[in-house]
C-alpha cells in the first residue's frame, strides 16, 4: 500500500542509487541562485489572513484579496503583485490590514512567504541513459521540503521552443521535407486568427524561406505553414507524445500546436527530454532519478533500467541537430540590406564546445526558454513569473535565461574535449537555391538582386532535389524604364527576377520587390526605332534589318521558361497585361 511504501522510504533502510551529480548540481544551483544573472529582483507574495468578527463568524483573506483591494479600493489599476523590496511587502500588507480590520476583531491566523520573481527552472540530463543529473526547481532560499518544484511539476507554454518538435521534426521525418523545403513568409490567415513572425511589422516578410532558416530565425510563419500545410495538427501531436509529452489535450489539435500554444503547457522536465531525443540520435529515454533501490539487507528492490524508443530517425535527428546549431551561431537572413533579422540563440553559445538549441518566447513574455544540446548533455531553462506578470524590460527582460544556460554549460564541460556533432551514414549534401529548395541555376540562383542564393544543404539520403529552381527567372528589361521590355524598347538588359506563388502575388514580401515587372510603359509603336546592323563579317547580314520580336522577351534561362507560347506568368502578377 502507499502507506507500507512510505515506511519503508523513510524508515526502511533503504539504498536508493541517485542519478545527480553533486558536483553538476552545485553549479546549477549557483547559477540559478546568482544575482548576477538577473537585472532584476522582485518579490511576490502568498498571504493568509484569518479574522474572526465580533458576532463570531471567520473570515480567511489571501493575495487574491490583496489585489483587489489594490484595484477595487485604492485604483491601483497598474498593480501587478510585485514589489520592489521586501519591505515594500509588509508596508503593503500593513496599509491593507488597517483598512480591513474593525473594532473587536480578531486575527487567529497569519501567515505570508515571499517569493523572489522572476523564477526560473533548469534540468540537466545524460541524453544517452536519460539520468537526470541535476535539477532545480526555482531560485531564492528554500524553507520548506516538497515545495512548488517548477522543473517537474509546473506546466508552461513553450513558446517557439515546440516549432521543433510538432512541425518540424515530423516534416523532415515524414512527410518528405527537408531543411530546404520552402514555405511564403506572408501574411497568413487561418479562420480568424493571423500569423505573424516575432519581429512585427518593422521588418516585414520575407517571402520562400526555408525549415533551416525557419529553425535558425524562429519563423513563426514558416512552422505554422510547414504545421498546416505539410504536416496536420494531429500527427504534430503524435510526434510530441512519442517525444514524450503528456500533457497535450485534443483542444491543442490547432495551427497555434506549431508555437507552442498549448492548452496546459508543458513541463520543462518533458521539453528538455523530448530534446534529449534528438541530441540522441532520435532515441528518446525516459528521464531518471535513480538506478536502483535495494533494501537493508542488498537485496534489489527496484533496479530502474532505461526505457528507451525510436521516434525519430537518425539522418532526421541530425539535420535538426545541425539547424538549431546555426541558431546559436551569429548567421543573418538571406534579405535587401535594409532588412535585417538575425539568429536567435547566440546569447547562449558556448565557448569551446558544440551546441545545438532552440529559444522560446510567448507571444506576451510571459514565458521563456532555452532547450539546447551538446555532444554530452541536454539542458532546460525556464524563465517566467509564477502569476504569468509580464517579463518587461524593468522585470528581468527576455534574455537573462540564456545567460543561465550558458554559464552553467559553460561550467558543466570544463575539461572536456570538444568531439563535435557526428555525420551519420544516412547523410549527404547537395548545391540548392535557398529560395526554391531545388538545384541551382548557374548564373541564375547566384544572381539573385540580394546576392548569391545558393548554398550547400545536408539532406537524408535519396532526399536530395532532383528538380531545378523554379523561383528564379531572367527577364529581358527595357535599360531605360526598368520595367519588362517590349519589341519597341531600343536598349534592353536582363535581370534576375522572382516568381511569386499562384494567389500571393500582392502581397508584399522582400521577394515581391524583385517580382517580374509590368510592361515598359514608355516606349510604344509610335516610338522611332533606330534598327541595329548585324555583321557577319562580309557586310550586313543578308542586307536586312535583324526582326524585332513580336511579343516580350523573356531570356530563356531557366528551367521552366523556355515555353513555346507566351508563359502563362506573363498575364499574372502586379503590373501584369492582358
Amino acid at each position: 500500500s502507499e502507506s507500507q511504501a512510505r515506511n519503508l522510504l523513510y524508515a526502511g533502510g533503504l539504498k536508493i542509487y541517485t542519478t545527480q551529480d553533486p558536483k553538476l548540481q552545485a553549479i546549477v544551483d549557483e547559477e540559478i541562485n546568482n544575482p548576477e544573472n538577473y537585472t532584476a529582483a522582485k518579490y511576490s507574495v502568498e498571504y493568509r489572513l484569518s479574522i474572526t468578527h465580533t458576532d463570531g463568524t471567520t473570515e480567511h483573506f489571501s493575495e487574491e484579496n490583496l489585489k483587489s483591494y489594490h484595484k477595487s479600493v485604492l485604483g491601483d489599476t497598474g498593480y501587478d503583485g510585485l514589489y520592489p523590496s521586501k519591505e515594500a511587502v509588509q508596508e503593503d500588507i500593513e496599509r491593507y490590514k488597517a483598512w480591513l480590520i474593525k473594532d473587536g476583531d480578531t486575527i487567529i491566523g497569519e501567515r505570508q512567504n515571499l517569493i523572489l520573481q522572476p523564477q526560473a527552472s533548469f534540468v540537466l540530463m545524460d541524453q544517452r541513459t536519460g539520468e537526470v543529473r541535476a535539477l532545480s526547481g526555482g531560485r531564492g532560499e528554500k524553507t520548506a521540503s516538497l515545495t512548488l518544484n517548477r522543473a517537474s511539476n509546473v506546466y508552461r507554454q513553450p513558446g517557439s521552443a515546440f516549432k521543433v518538435i510538432t512541425a518540424f521534426a515530423p516534416a523532415l521525418d515524414t512527410c518528405g521535407a527537408t531543411l530546404g523545403t520552402v514555405y511564403y513568409d506572408a501574411p497568413y490567415t487561418i479562420g480568424t486568427k493571423t500569423f505573424r513572425n516575432w519581429w512585427g511589422s518593422g521588418k516585414g516578410f520575407v517571402g520562400y524561406s526555408n525549415i533551416r532558416e525557419g529553425i535558425i530565425y524562429s519563423m513563426n510563419i514558416v512552422a505554422v505553414r510547414a504545421l498546416m500545410e505539410t504536416v496536420t495538427p494531429q500527427l504534430g501531436m503524435e510526434y510530441a507524445e512519442k517525444m514524450g509529452i503528456t500533457s497535450m489535450t485534443k483542444n491543442d489539435l490547432g495551427a497555434a500546436q506549431a508555437l507552442g500554444g498549448l492548452t496546459k503547457g508543458v513541463s520543462n522536465l518533458e521539453l528538455t527530454a523530448a530534446y534529449a531525443s534528438i541530441a540522441n540520435g532520435g532515441v528518446y529515454t525516459k528521464p531518471r532519478f535513480f538506478t536502483k533501490i535495494l533494501d537493508h539487507d542488498g537485496n534489489v528492490l527496484i533496479n530502474n533500467e532505461p526505457e528507451t524508443r525510436q521516434v525519430l530517425k537518425d539522418s532526421t535527428a541530425f539535420l535538426l541537430t545541425d539547424a538549431m546549431a546555426d541558431s546559436m551561431k551569429a548567421n543573418r537572413k538571406f534579405a535587401r540590406s535594409g532588412v535585417s533579422i538575425n539568429s536567435t540563440s547566440t546569447r547562449a553559445a558556448l565557448s569551446g564546445m558544440s551546441a545545438a538549441g532552440k529559444s522560446g518566447t510567448t507571444t506576451g513574455n510571459n514565458d521563456i526558454w532555452f532547450v539546447g544540446f551538446t555532444p554530452y548533455y541536454t539542458a532546460g531553462v525556464w524563465g517566467g513569473c509564477d502569476s504569468n506578470q509580464k517579463l518587461s524590460a524593468g522585470n528581468g527582460g527576455t534574455s537573462f535565461h540564456k545567460d543561465i544556460w550558458r554559464n552553467i554549460m559553460n561550467r558543466v564541460h570544463e575539461g572536456l574535449e570538444d568531439p563535435g556533432f557526428t555525420v551519420p551514414d544516412s547523410i549527404e549534401t547537395a548545391e540548392i537555391c535557398r529560395k526554391s529548395g531545388k538545384r541551382a541555376v548557374s548564373g541564375i540562383c547566384d544572381h539573385d538582386p540580394r546576392g548569391n542564393a545558393v548554398y550547400t544543404e545536408y539532406f537524408a539520403k535519396g532526399t536530395a532535389p532532383a528538380e531545378v529552381c523554379d523561383k528564379h527567372v531572367e527577364v529581358s528589361i527595357c535599360a531605360d524604364s526598368g520595367k519588362r521590355s517590349t519589341e519597341y524598347c531600343p536598349n534592353k538588359t536582363s535581370r534576375v527576377c522572382m516568381v511569386l506563388p499562384e494567389g500571393e502575388e500582392n502581397q508584399a514580401t522582400d521577394d515581391s520587390v524583385f517580382s517580374i515587372p509590368g510592361y515598359c510603359n514608355i516606349h510604344s509603336h509610335n516610338s522611332t526605332i533606330i534598327s541595329p546592323t548585324i555583321e557577319d563579317g562580309t557586310g550586313i547580314l543578308g542586307g536586312n534589318e535583324a526582326a524585332a520580336p513580336t511579343k516580350a522577351t523573356v531570356v530563356p534561362v531557366g528551367p521552366g521558361y523556355q515555353p513555346s507560347t507566351v508563359p502563362e506568368w506573363e498575364y499574372t502578377g502586379p503590373g501584369a497585361r492582358h
